[in-house]
């Protein structure tokens, strides 16, 4: 990761778990609540202290082009399973690059609701995430 900062990646962990729950947690796959439908329509997250998918949606928005790649191949490296041998981040990138239309980046990463389980797997698999920041 050259141009994603680490400090960037939580960021985008903590969000995704706000939104679509932790790992292991019975959250994921909840029905909406008022409160949920209510938190989508507010685009300022200190209203509410909520986080919604705009303010994630936003957030991934303001990332470069390069920034973006490389979320959607640390999801990648991420959803390889265990067993197998990963990719070459570098070359993940490059695919990311030309596979994913630039205009669709943003909308590709926060259709995942296991987001935040593909970003932990990728960097462990890079050997960045410690298990103190979970």
């Amino acid at each position: 990761m050259s141009l994603l900062s680490i400090n960037k990646t939580y960021k985008i962990i903590e969000m995704a778990e706000l939104i679509y729950g932790k790992i292991g947690s019975e959250r994921t796959n909840q029905s909406e609540t008022f409160l949920d439908k209510l938190s989508y329509y507010l685009e300022d997250f200190n209203i509410t202290g909520r986080c919604s998918v705009n303010v994630l949606h936003k957030y991934i928005d303001e990332l470069s082009e390069e920034e973006k790649a490389e979320v959607i191949a640390l999801i990648w490296l991420g959803r390889i399973p265990s067993g197998q041998v990963p990719e070459d981040f570098t070359n993940l990138i490059k695919q990311v690059l030309e596979l994913i239309p630039q205009n669709y980046a943003t909308s590709y990463i926060i259709e995942k609701p296991l987001l935040a389980k593909y970003l932990i797997n990728g960097l462990q698999k890079l050997d960045i995430w410690s298990s103190a920041s979970s």
